[in-house]
């Protein structure tokens, strides 16, 4: 038997082995720079990681971990959603009646609709002088009309500032629904006879207001408070307030109004509830839940 290990490889065996032989200085070389390329690969990915953590993430992990670490409640969050909202004054007019009488109108707008203004003071500002402190409320998302009628002056003045004062707040709930339940009045016949009109002008500079309410809810109000603003073109030029003496489910009642000073002609009147809806006492008959009649 011969002695020569190579007798059993095949030509192509051969062929292989030559051709490593060869060639193995040029593959070691390749896989040199193989190994280099992933090894610097694998460095740029590791250098990049840690700029990306200690540079640019750092911030959002730090956030990371105190959220994770800290409360599970934010009590500052909590505390602003129970805090009502300031109330805010849109606008102040001055009204001249012509005869030394003003009357003051703001719009005060409560923007909560959780929280009701249960009582607050004002007064009103005209340069230093102070007028009388008065008292009201403020609905929760009420638009409300707060107002100093017939005050005496001898001064001409067209400018006053609203002072709100010693606000009590109360947090309510479900309040729409029960605005939409008892808030149901129909205004009918609504009509403005100024003395330019010739019918009052043997009584001065006077109008007479006049309208028709009809309570259309299932509610009984022992004295129902509105408001009547006079408008020409949408600029307001006359405001009072009126209390009918009770008005019951159902009901409609006829009222006027006399307003010594002068109204323009082509006037428009809008009409607003101004009642306490979460006071019990305005309610006949008031039952064991608020607001409810028997």
């Amino acid at each position: 038997m011969p002695n020569n290990i190579y007798n059993n490889l095949s030509d192509q065996d051969l062929k292989r082995s030559y051709w490593y032989v060869t060639h193995r200085v040029i593959l070691r070389k390749v896989g040199i720079l193989a190994l280099t390329i992933v090894s610097g690969g694998l460095f740029l990915f590791g250098v990049g990681g840690l700029v990306n953590h200690y540079l640019i993430g750092y911030s959002d992990q730090v956030a990371l971990e105190k959220d994770i670490t800290g409360a599970k409640l934010n009590y500052s969050l909590l505390a602003e959603l129970n805090t009502p909202q300031n109330l805010q004054i849109l606008e102040t007019k001055v009204l001249n009646s012509g005869q030394g009488y003003y009357d003051l109108i703001s719009e005060v707008v409560n923007p909560n609709s959780t929280w009701t203004v249960e009582e607050f003071d004002f007064y009103y500002l005209i340069g230093e002088e102070q007028t009388n402190l008065k008292s009201d409320f403020i609905l929760p998302g009420q638009n409300k009309f707060v107002m100093y009628l017939n005050y005496a002056r001898d001064k001409n003045f067209n400018a006053a500032n609203l002072v709100i004062e010693n606000i009590k707040w109360k947090k309510v709930s479900d309040f729409q629904a029960l605005q939409q339940k008892i808030m149901q009045f129909d205004y009918q016949n609504m009509a403005i006879v100024s003395s330019q009109d010739g019918d009052l002008s043997d009584k001065g500079q006077v109008a007479q207001v006049s309208f028709d309410v009809l309570n259309k809810s299932s509610y009984n109000f022992w004295e129902p408070r509105f408001v009547v603003l006079i408008k020409k073109r949408d600029i307001l030029v006359g405001v009072t307030q009126t209390i009918l003496n009770g008005l019951n489910s159902g009901e409609k009642k006829s009222h006027s109004i006399n307003l010594f000073q002068n109204i323009p002609r082509v006037v428009t009147m809008e009409i607003f509830p101004d009642i306490n809806i979460l006071d019990p006492n305005i309610f006949k008959g008031f039952g064991l839940e608020p607001g409810e009649a028997k």
